[in-house]
């Protein structure tokens, strides 16, 4: 016979013992048939509690809280029935009552206090931090315009230039995207200066447009985000 097999025996031998006892004790009490006001009847029925306002009885089919307002007379006087101190009691339970209902109402009101405060420090951090990210798009967006414009500009110079080369004008100026020299002068028609002011046209016009749909993307951007703080300021 292994461990877990002894275990298990020797648990139904203590259960059962346990069992015998239980029923040998009650067995020992007085029991009653008990027929309520409202007609129901409690078989073998015996106390297990007794309060000043009632008595606890377990019968046939589970036991019951039953109070004395509730017997027949004969049942209150077999089970000693005091009014008075039933009604102290009942008052005490009444006082009890009151007292703890008092303390959950001001737990819940201090719950629903903290709760709200816990809300508005939540959607007030919510509309700083939108607030933040509108002025972060709005300051992206003031510089995207200001470089859209310096390109714009650049290109319009630089597209002048190149009009002016094509017809062999005395000066040919272009500003250089590479490098530190500066601007480029000829006092006559010169290729290499066409070719290379046109190159440069070409990428300031890429990079226009790039510049331009940043722009644009900005703009939609901040328009969304400022609709959102709007919301969320309309709901504060």
């Amino acid at each position: 016979m292994n461990h877990t097999t002894r275990f298990a025996i020797l648990t139904a031998v203590l259960l059962a013992g346990a069992a015998v006892y239980a029923a040998d004790e009650n067995s020992d009490k007085e029991k009653h048939t008990v027929t309520l006001r409202d007609g129901k009847v409690l078989e073998d029925a015996y106390i297990l509690d007794k309060k000043p306002n009632g008595i606890t009885l377990a019968y046939k089919d589970g036991c019951k809280f039953i109070k004395f307002s509730d017997m027949p007379r004969k049942y209150q006087q077999a089970f000693g029935y005091d009014p008075i101190k039933s009604a102290r009691y009942e008052k005490k339970l009444d006082e009890q009552k009151k007292i703890l209902a008092k303390e959950e109402a001001e737990q819940k009101a201090k719950a629903e206090k903290r709760k709200e405060s816990e809300d508005k420090h939540y959607k007030n951090g919510r509309i700083n931090t939108q607030q933040q990210t509108v002025r972060k798009l709005e300051l992206q967006l003031d510089e995207a315009k200001k470089r859209l414009e310096t390109t714009e500009k650049t290109l319009s110079q630089d597209r002048d230039s190149l009009g002016m080369s094509s017809v062999g004008t005395q000066q040919v100026s272009v500003e250089s995207l590479w490098g530190y020299g500066g601007r480029i002068r000829s006092s006559t028609r010169n290729a290499a200066v066409t070719n290379k002011l046109m190159k440069e046209v070409d990428t300031l016009s890429t990079t226009r447009d790039r510049q331009a749909q940043d722009v644009i993307d900005l703009q939609l951007k901040l328009e969304a985000a400022q609709r959102t703080l709007d919301m969320l300021l309309q709901n504060n």
